[in-house]
């Protein structure tokens, strides 16, 4: 791997000299200005305070305290469970589509590697340790959250779709946390893409693909848990996937993606 290339464009990098480029040895994996450029942040300040939206590009009569309309709907529903709170750290806008497509569909696994230090940042103020976080919680009202760790589950793939891929691009991306993985759900049978459905197929959905896996399941009895996907659209999956752990008795269950589509 190249280093200085960006790894989508394969262009030269020229990172901005900062004192992190001038004291590092060696340049970590990554992006040049033009595709960072490419790419929408997802602001933590003004993002949904359930799944991690954008609420800068949602219609103010679509957000309520700062919860959007499908995390009212999710509360009506009845079907949170122990699931508790999303963040991503893109919006799926063009550039993003194109990376993931590359990523995703095309067997890159390598572009992962760019976003490593924002997923790792991410995932410490999630836990608790990451700076601005105290702010974030008191927003929030979980003024006494505890700051353990948690336990990271990636989403699995069913065994037909990690054919067609050759790979989890759900494990790809918690393996950038560096941090001990749980593999405490099993995706059972094939099942239509997700992005093949429609919004209301995907909120509809009421057959749950996974189940826990008995051999690690008990690992995250009274612990956090942390779920990992690349995409988080209506939020089904996590739900789900949060209700087959729910057996094995965790505290509560939170997620990270890398985008919000």
């Amino acid at each position: 791997m190249n280093r200085t290339r960006c790894l989508f464009c394969g262009g030269i990098r020229q990172d901005p000299l900062t004192v992190r480029t001038l004291l590092l040895a060696s340049t970590d994996p990554g992006f040049c200005r033009k595709c960072r450029k490419s790419l929408e942040p997802i602001d933590l300040r003004r993002c949904c305070l359930s799944c991690g939206r954008d609420l800068r590009l949602v219609d103010e009569r679509f957000v309520s305290g700062s919860i959007c309309s499908d995390c009212r709907y999710w509360e009506k529903s009845g079907r949170n469970g122990l699931f508790g709170r999303n963040r991503s750290l893109f919006t799926y806008n063009d550039g993003m589509k194109a990376m993931m497509t590359r990523f995703k569909f095309r067997g890159d696994a390598l572009l992962a590697a760019g976003f490593k230090r924002e997923f790792r940042s991410a995932y410490r103020k999630l836990k608790g340790s990451g700076r601005g976080i105290r702010r974030e919680r008191l927003r929030a009202g979980e003024r006494g959250a505890a700051k353990e760790k948690y336990q990271i589950v990636p989403i699995p793939l069913s065994q037909e779709r990690l054919w067609e891929r050759g790979f989890n691009q759900a494990l790809v991306l918690a393996e950038l946390l560096e941090e001990p993985l749980t593999h405490a759900l099993i995706r059972q049978g094939s099942e239509r893409k997700q992005s093949k459905k429609s919004r209301r197929e995907r909120l509809s959905a009421d057959k749950n693909p996974f189940l826990p896996d008995p051999e690690a399941a008990g690992s995250i009895s009274g612990r956090k848990v942390l779920l990992i996907d690349d995409i988080y659209t209506t939020g089904a999956t996590m739900r789900m996937a949060a209700r087959a752990l729910e057996a094995a008795g965790p505290l509560r269950i939170d997620s990270l993606t890398l985008v919000h589509g």
